[in-house]
């Protein structure tokens, strides 16, 4: 398991149902609605987001949330209460910021 999800997972997951269960152990399946790219905080970093539409009448409060996927993978993940979706469901949104990763150097061709 890793510790976040990466981008990929999530884009590759649109639509899907993931469980979110709260610290008091209430959880509920939200289905991932959007995972868009994010402005990151400096050039060495990469920013994305996961949204979720919780069921009607559900509302979560800011928390850290264990996000189950439909495979089993699972992360503690800290989400808070954004705009509603269209169809007025509450929204949690995940925000991630990862270091980029360090260039590749080319390998020297022998002379």
């Amino acid at each position: 398991m890793s510790a976040i999800p990466t981008h990929a997972e999530l884009t590759e997951s649109l639509g899907s149902l993931f469980v979110l269960t709260s610290p008091q152990g209430y959880a509920v399946k939200a289905r991932l609605s959007s995972a868009p790219s994010g402005v990151p905080m400096d050039d060495d970093y990469a920013c994305y987001q996961a949204r979720f539409d919780l069921p009607t009448g559900i509302q979560f409060l800011q928390d850290i949330y264990r996000v189950s996927a439909p495979d089993g993978r699972a992360w503690d993940l800290f989400a808070t209460p954004a705009r509603p979706s269209a169809e007025g469901l509450a929204c949690p949104c995940i925000v991630v910021h990862v270091p980029k990763p360090a260039p590749q150097q080319a390998a020297e061709s022998p002379q």
